[in-house]
């Protein structure tokens, strides 16, 4: 057995050990073991680890499950100061097949992915915070070329201080530093915890979370990940916005946003010039204004999001758009509470490479991942793309979902584009059609305990007019992604 899968088999073991623990869930005063009511509570590891609480172990006993990681969760260090502790580990298998279409000579490759992260909070009352979070990632045995995704070893992934202005009882925060952000429903602002060097930004953000709303304004730049050098800010990108979310409605919300990106950095992609549709390289300043409306009105739920840009591009005028829909009907009477779902999104291209105007909407910050495929083959620009997905519990704690993608060029002339917003593909005379083709993605999720989980899925592409014409690719060749990955949170 191979170093990485003595790793996984050994933590894999633990979980399933301190899942059936007597520390999970048996009361202290008589050691045995009892259903816990829905009111206790019991540890939440969340995407966005700061946002965690676990003051809950300042209650009674009995108010809470006991879990074999308290002793390292809101230690008081004095009357006024706390601490918790956290980390994570995450392994992921891959064995990917033609995701390049050809290009490369290699068209396969199988290889491992690992994650570690540790993280500090220090609290001061309710006035003062400091977070703290590390990192190393990296991959093994991979042939292919190497993704900036994958590799960042010994590095700080957050550090940020927050402070409540107006004393402990006012919402009004700032927060200072190295941090995640994520807003929506990830579509346009993730993490993207898919990779394993997640998306961060440094810089303030001033935020203000209530009853009825929650507002954050940020002004921040990306932080570039560099393999051989400590992980640095973007010099020539601000990123700045204004993000609210109104939770007053009862199973219904509604957001409104506003992003603006300014970019002078003419940056370079794989070793090539950044250019817009119109081929010319220079400054960006790009606005978004949208709102997403969302709901679980039970057994229905929905999710409609618009957004309009505006702004420059090398000195061309930037006017694109974009939308999105997904609803879903859960079969709660049924076995393994079926879900069914469609989802529709739509992302304006550039209709003339010749006009000074760019009309291709840019995806800013997504977890494309998500919506789009798992291939990552496909972005939210110049796309069309309808699903229908299917998901439902096939045991205890493990869900299986099965999506079905079509894809398929808005304009022809413009190009396609991939998860991390690259032009991969295009022909510029618009002879070659606009379908792009179908994905099938199946996974299989596997909730252990409160702590662990283990994910499998697996994802196929069929390529239609769009692809065959623009490159050589056989049916046999079509791009396939196998993956099996194992996590573990603290």
């Amino acid at each position: 057995m191979t170093h990485a899968g003595r790793i996984v088999l050994v933590l894999f073991c633990a979980s399933v050990f301190l899942s059936s623990n007597s520390a999970f869930g048996q009361s202290k005063s008589t050691g045995k073991s009892a259903p816990s009511p829905k009111s206790v509570q019991h540890p939440r590891y969340l995407n966005l680890r700061y946002d965690e609480d676990f003051s809950y172990l300042d209650g009674e006993q009995g108010s809470y499950q006991p879990d074999f990681f308290d002793p390292i969760k809101y230690i008081h260090l004095d009357d006024d100061w706390t601490l918790s502790l956290g980390g994570e580990f995450r392994f992921r298998m891959e064995a990917e097949t033609n995701k390049a279409f050809g290009v490369r000579r290699r068209s396969h490759d199988t290889f491992t992915i690992f994650r570690y992260m540790l993280h500090a909070d220090f609290k001061y009352r309710d006035t003062f915070r400091v977070f703290v979070q590390g990192i190393s990632s990296f991959d093994e045995d991979r042939q292919l070329p190497q993704r900036g995704i994958d590799e960042n070893k010994w590095d700080l992934q957050q550090l940020f201080f927050d402070y409540k202005l107006l004393g402990p009882d006012s919402p009004l925060t700032i927060r200072v530093g190295r941090q995640d952000l994520q807003y929506g429903n990830q579509r346009f602002v993730s993490p993207l915890d898919w990779a394993s060097v997640r998306r961060r930004f440094q810089g303030v953000k001033l935020f203000s979370h209530g009853k009825k709303w929650d507002v954050d304004a940020w002004w921040v730049k990306p932080v570039l990940v560099q393999r051989k050098q400590r992980d640095r800010g973007a010099e020539d990108f601000d990123f700045w916005g204004l993000y609210a979310t109104y939770k007053a409605m009862k199973r219904h919300g509604l957001d409104l946003y506003f992003f603006a990106i300014d970019d002078t950095s003419n940056q370079f992609s794989k070793g090539e010039l950044v250019v817009n549709p119109n081929g010319k390289a220079g400054d960006r300043d790009i606005y978004t204004l949208g709102a997403r409306f969302w709901g679980k009105p039970t057994p229905l739920d929905y999710e409609l999001v618009l957004a309009g840009q505006w702004g420059h591009w090398a000195g061309d005028t930037v006017q694109a758009w974009a939308f999105s829909i997904d609803t879903g009907y859960a079969f709660a009477g049924l076995a393994g509470k079926p879900r069914i779902g469609a989802g529709f999104d739509w992302a304006s291209g550039d209709d003339d490479p010749f006009d000074g105007k760019v009309q291709t909407f840019n995806q800013l910050f997504p977890l494309g991942h998500k919506y789009l495929g798992f291939l990552d083959l496909v972005g939210r620009q110049n796309i069309n793309a309808a699903n229908v997905n299917l998901a439902a519990n096939v045991a205890k704690n493990v869900k299986a979902r099965m999506a079905y993608h079509f894809f398929w060029l808005n304009q022809e002339k413009d190009a396609l584009y991939n998860a991390g917003g690259r032009a991969t593909r295009r022909d510029i005379t618009g002879n070659s059609g606009r379908g792009v083709g179908h994905e099938l993605d199946v996974t299989l999720k596997w909730k252990i305990d409160d702590h662990s989980h283990m994910l499998a899925g697996y994802s196929h592409l069929w390529d239609s007019s769009f692809l065959i014409t623009t490159g050589a690719i056989a049916t046999s060749d079509d791009p396939d992604l196998l993956y099996l990955q194992y996590g573990i949170k603290f």
